[in-house]
């Protein structure tokens, strides 16, 4: 039996993220697609469509200078969803954020339409990209 066509687009959304690609990630996310993304920092809100999106992902990059890291420890999907449980590392301004995070998505015609992020420790999330 194939694997889940969303588990294999969240696997290929986490290989291109992962080394800063954020360009090639943002291929498999819809033109109209909303991130929802938590807490009071600069990065929180709806990021919507494409090019607000890939905004997000490469000031998250910019404000940790490069030293981001995600290792994927599941990923899982349905008909109609994907979620992956990751282990993240960030780094800026002399301070470490290691937490785990849920990210699920929304898949729509073999793309991401929305993706909701779930840190474990939304205020450790907001001092940490508040600093």
């Amino acid at each position: 039996m194939a694997e889940n066509p969303n588990i294999q687009l969240m696997e290929k959304v986490y290989a291109a993220f992962g080394v800063g690609d954020v360009e090639t990630a943002g291929t498999y996310w819809h033109e109209d697609s909303v991130h929802h993304y938590p807490g009071k920092n600069p990065l929180s809100g709806e990021h919507v469509g494409i090019k607000d999106s890939t905004a997000f992902a490469n000031k998250m990059w910019e404000l940790t200078n490069g030293n981001l890291r995600m290792e994927v420890k599941e990923v899982g999907g349905s008909d109609n969803y994907a979620f992956a449980v990751l282990e993240t590392h960030y780094e800026r301004k002399g301070l470490v954020l290691d937490m785990p995070f849920i990210n699920v998505a929304l898949i729509v015609d073999g793309k991401i339409k929305e993706f909701w992020t779930y840190p474990n420790d939304v205020y450790a999330l907001d001092e940490f990209w508040n600093a």
